[in-house]
């Protein structure tokens, strides 16, 4: 199951991960892919829900996977360095396009994972990805509003436009007029970024990026598996145990729907947040994977004397689920 969802996610899509947590079915798992479900369907048939995810409903924990956000920068002139270099540093995948390949290179973008060298309108056809976030930040106004009438009628998840209020306010009534929707307009970030007084473009890209990571935490979007959780899921040839945050309380650093790997050596692959909580976590799914049993869910309290003593800021409290994988 677990695989299946990395071949979704490698595919652009973003499945939803149903993981019973209580009761007879505790740690038992269904994917729905699509239409496509995997699984134990009577999970994902009983459980449907429009809450933000993830979340825990009733004995099940509902949660949509996806992968690094991906920031998309139209324009590569030298807001667009900085943005991609503060973008990448706290986890975005990061594609330039410009077809300028005296500014679009991998001199000026030593940490992109993509350099598009391809017109503007060109370039765009062909992202499809809800998870993306772009950024218009192009050498002119033509260009801003070229790449912003193709990327209002994708899928996305931020969308943001360098300018002036002005300029803004004519570039969206000109193309209301043409048809453009209007409620898809509303969603863009224009002028770009937050409020913070920036002047320089190292400033700018820094408020940019702080917007971006605003929308990315505060609208529930998914839970995010990084790219050493899905690697360690898709190369994996032994047993292994998958350790799930199911909720938390306090100061508990990750969120809800957290995991982490923990093979049978005691290696350690992503994080649940670190500290005590993540040591404890990870010598149950050793003993797990020695001598059983095959799940196992559990509660780690820690207050602020406990946390002081382990060399932890201060307490908090986990509800952790922990499942061995076995077949391969």
């Amino acid at each position: 199951m677990y695989k299946k969802i990395i071949t979704s996610i490698q595919s652009g899509r973003s499945p939803y991960l149903y993981t019973a947590i209580a009761g007879e079915r505790m740690g038992s798992i269904a994917v729905k892919d699509g239409t496509d479900v995997y699984g134990d369907a009577s999970i994902v048939t009983a459980l449907e829900t429009d809450a933000p995810l993830p979340c825990v409903v009733g004995d099940v924990l509902v949660e949509r996977i996806t992968t690094h956000p991906h920031l998309i920068l139209c324009g590569a002139g030298h807001v667009s360095v900085y943005t991609a270099k503060v973008a990448k540093m706290v986890g975005f995948k990061v594609t330039v396009i410009d077809e300028r390949e005296d500014f679009a290179n991998r001199d000026r973008f030593l940490d992109a994972d993509e350099i598009v060298n391809l017109p503007f309108d060109a370039a765009l056809k062909t992202i499809d990805d809800p998870n993306a976030y772009y950024v218009i930040v192009t050498r002119g106004h033509r260009d801003d509003r070229q790449c912003l009438e193709t990327i209002v009628h994708k899928p996305y998840t931020y969308c943001g436009m360098i300018g002036s209020r002005s300029k803004i306010s004519l570039v969206f009534e000109k193309m209301i007029e043409e048809g453009h929707p209007k409620e898809r307009l509303d969603t863009v970030h224009a002028p770009i970024g937050l409020r913070i007084g920036a002047n320089t473009p190292e400033e700018i890209a820094v408020c940019i990026v702080a917007e971006m990571i605003q929308v990315k935490n505060s609208a529930a979007h998914g839970s995010e598996w990084d790219d050493a959780l899905c690697g360690a899921i898709a190369t994996a040839t032994e047993p292994y145990a998958m350790v799930t945050l199911i909720d938390k309380k306090g100061s508990a650093p990750r969120s809800t729907g957290a995991r982490m790997i923990v093979k049978k050596d005691g290696t350690i692959i992503s994080s649940i947040g670190g500290g005590f909580g993540e040591f404890e976590a990870a010598g149950y799914a050793k003993q797990m994977l020695e001598n059983g049993p095959k799940v196992k869910r559990y509660t780690c309290k820690m207050n602020n004397r406990d946390a002081g003593e382990k060399g932890m800021i201060c307490g908090g409290v986990i509800d952790i689920l922990i499942q061995t994988v076995e077949e391969l």
